[in-house]
């Protein structure tokens, strides 16, 4: 089964997050390329998400750690677009995209696990 998971476009995205949270490149020279990014990852965790819905019926551990990523990104988005937002400056920014780098690569080799 495909990947929910576009390595190419995450990365991409991930690139974009750095780009706005060290205040150069593309990723903060062009308005709504950030909120762009963070839309293309929340698609990806919401059809995983779809996807585990799929194969285990009632909600279990591995969609936790599917709403943890959620949260996580949508948090970074929110400080991306300057809205409310958990994050409080571009050094916590950092922690949230590091950690969603590494809770994407954990639900990548989950997904590996349920397509079995």
């Amino acid at each position: 089964m495909a990947s929910v998971f576009d390595e190419q476009k995450i990365g991409h995205a991930l690139e974009i997050f750095d780009d706005f949270i060290s205040g150069s490149g593309s990723g903060w020279a062009i308005p709504g390329w950030a909120d762009a990014a963070s839309k293309v990852i929340i698609d990806s965790l919401q059809a995983f998400e779809e996807k585990l819905q799929a194969h285990h019926g009632q909600a279990d551990e591995r969609e936790y750690e599917v709403g943890i990523a959620i949260y996580a990104i949508c948090e970074l988005q929110s400080f991306f677009m300057g809205d409310t937002s958990d994050v409080a400056n571009r050094k916590a920014a950092r922690v949230y995209r590091d950690f969603l780098a590494a809770k994407i690569k954990e639900l990548r080799q989950m997904e590996q696990d349920v397509d079995g």
